[in-house]
């Protein structure tokens, strides 16, 4: 899949994931994004922190996962003075390109209540 500038990242998966009625992909990508929003699980507050970056990143490393209930994706970001930023990915706005790789495994990816981190995990 080959995203433009000013498409959203989660929002084209998802419409990608419905449309194909997908259920068990895993992504790899790069390019540029102008806006993100990364996140920080808190094991012990058992919640994400959250935060906004606005500017001109380089994308180094995309990775996630498609089940039929919910989109993970972690992203790793260069700045323009090559420093690096990262985590869970709960939003990206494409800059210039973002190109990325579906590739079907063979399990369905659904998630269950982890109650002992309060993470939805694979219920594999």
């Amino acid at each position: 899949m080959r995203l433009d500038p000013g498409d959203d990242v989660l929002e084209s998966l998802t419409t990608v994931r419905d449309e194909y009625d997908i259920e068990q992909v895993f992504l790899t990508g790069i390019g540029a994004v102008d806006r993100v929003v990364l996140g920080h699980y808190d094991v012990d507050a058992q919640e994400y922190n959250e935060e906004e970056f606005r500017g001109q990143f380089e994308v180094t490393s995309f990775l996630g996962n498609i089940g039929p209930d919910k989109i993970h994706t972690h992203i790793q970001l260069a700045t323009d003075s090559f420093e690096s930023l990262g985590g869970h990915c709960s939003g990206a706005t494409v800059s210039g390109t973002f190109e990325v790789l579906i590739t079907e495994g063979e399990t369905p990816l659904t998630h269950h209540l982890d109650e002992r981190t309060g993470l939805d995990v694979f219920d594999l």
